[in-house]
């Protein structure tokens, strides 16, 4: 079947509701949209293996959505439900544990949102380079988006995602048609608008209105994290896949390519469609780690950006304000977080990071543990899968 018609036949709807369809979108996203291909420059840099079977008896509450009957051992998650997909755990460069209940350690799978470190990551790099100031308002890079309602909204409320625009994602906008998130996303694949057409996405984006003064409050969005993209376009002069594979995965020791899936006019759409074999997702949380060097030949997350998405955190409060401050809480379990940090959903007191995606992936990185924990999962109304990770990581196995 051409690419053309598989497209047609796909509903936007059915493609990010989860089930069958979702999980067959996550593992072949390629047969859907055009994709770059970034392989191994370095050749695979292995991961060690000491197996700690007491992961697996680690207890977690589930979500009151979950049809399960919990509480339940990260074990009995993992065999009893039908849409966790794989869960890996790396502490010190050894992976400790590892499952594939209903996946294969070579397939490739979507990381959906929990991508959008690799936007922030970028930037970051280019704020240590001085070519970037997160205080300037972020039309003064992109000059195109001048004299919209874009003006005054600085590079750092568009990381913390805090920018006031008008294109929050929420489980309703997702599926408005009028509204700007639903257009962003159907603009990356190319779907006609109900009432306006195939749109591009770049024209979308400059078509936000305003909501409120930036800084308010956190209103997640995709739009932003995409905003990103092209402020890293305009500042490097080159594609961002190029851009990241020179900064970031030409560095990487991976096992197999990355995936990064492009709009029709050929924008990555970093804020989730990024597709990579688990070890491979998890070799990404790696670089924020003091094992970076056991999966990486340079130090590409450097201390300074870790500490700035620590130091520069913003209030509970403020992440409470917007939508998805209460439904990262309960997708958690809890409140013990501070707030979300430059594209990073939760920072906690520790200093411990998450990001979250739809359909229930996750990334979860301790750098002072040296730790980090990855998933896939394909369901969009049980994010229990979500409620093991700070446990894991809290649990006493990997203090110093």
């Amino acid at each position: 079947m051409e690419l053309e018609e598989k497209t047609r036949l796909a509903d936007y709807n059915e493609l990010f509701r989860g089930g069958d369809p979702s999980a067959y979108f996550n593992v072949r996203v390629s047969e859907f949209l055009p994709t770059a291909i970034l392989p191994s420059r370095q050749g695979v840099m292995l991961l060690g293996n000491n197996p700690m079977p007491e992961i697996g008896k680690i207890e977690a509450e589930l979500t009151s959505e979950s049809k399960l009957e919990g509480p339940l051992t990260l074990d009995e998650f993992l065999e009893q439900s039908d849409f966790a997909q794989a869960y890996l755990v790396v502490h010190k460069g050894d992976i400790v544990y590892e499952k594939y209940p209903r996946l294969r350690p070579e397939d490739h799978h979507l990381w959906m949102s929990s991508a959008k470190p690799m936007a922030s990551l970028v930037i970051d790099q280019m704020i240590s380079e001085g070519k970037v100031d997160d205080s300037e308002p972020i039309t003064t890079y992109m000059t195109d988006f001048q004299g919209t309602p874009w003006d005054g909204v600085s590079v750092k409320d568009v990381m913390d995602m805090a920018s006031g625009m008008d294109l929050e994602d929420t489980s309703e906008s997702r599926f408005d048609p009028d509204n700007i998130a639903r257009r962003v996303y159907e603009s990356e694949f190319g779907f006609p608008n109900e009432t306006r057409g195939v749109e591009n996405l770049r024209d979308v984006l400059r078509s936000t209105p305003k909501r409120e003064e930036p800084g308010q409050a956190f209103h997640y969005s995709s739009g932003l994290t995409q905003m990103l993209v092209l402020l890293a376009e305009e500042v490097d002069g080159e594609r961002w896949h190029q851009i990241f594979d020179r900064r970031v995965w030409s560095k990487v020791g991976a096992e197999g390519v990355l995936q990064l899936h492009l709009t029709p006019d050929g924008i990555v759409a970093a804020h989730g469609l990024v597709s990579s074999q688990l070890r491979d997702f998890a070799r990404f949380g790696m670089l924020y780690t003091p094992s970076w060097s056991k999966i990486a030949t340079e130090q590409v997350v450097s201390d300074e950006i870790i500490e700035r998405i620590r130091r520069e955190v913003r209030s509970n409060d403020f992440m409470m304000a917007g939508f998805d401050g209460a439904v990262f809480a309960d997708f958690l379990g809890s409140e013990d977080f501070i707030a979300n940090s430059r594209q990073w959903d939760v920072i906690w007191p520790d200093g411990d990071m998450w990001k979250g995606g739809l359909m229930t992936q996750g990334l979860y990185v301790s750098p002072a543990r040296d730790l980090v924990i990855v998933y896939f999962n394909v369901n969009n109304d049980d994010h229990s899968g979500h409620r093991y990770a700070r446990k894991i990581a809290t649990s006493g196995l990997f203090e110093q």
